[in-house]
């Protein structure tokens, strides 16, 4: 699972808050049974709209990482 700890901080970038927050959410809902909370979660990946701040996370690094979360919320848990 990834961390904000992991992404580079740059001069214009994502909001660092939101991101974290964002992470958390997906982490949990990838470790979950739950197809709703799944689904909901992989959507609110899909949908995200980031504020950019001075010194905030890497754009393209935290995009890559959210399409591959959103990826894997498509699968069924453990699949």
């Amino acid at each position: 699972m990834i961390t904000g700890n992991e992404f580079s901080v740059v001069l214009r970038g994502y909001d660092r808050v939101e991101v974290d927050a964002l992470i958390g959410r997906a982490g949990k809902a990838i470790q979950s049974d739950d197809t709703a909370l799944r689904a909901a979660a992989r959507e609110e990946l899909l949908t995200a709209r980031l504020n950019v701040r001075m010194r905030g996370y890497d754009r393209s690094q935290v995009d890559g990482v959210l399409r591959r979360y959103a990826e894997q919320l498509e699968r069924p848990q453990g699949a």
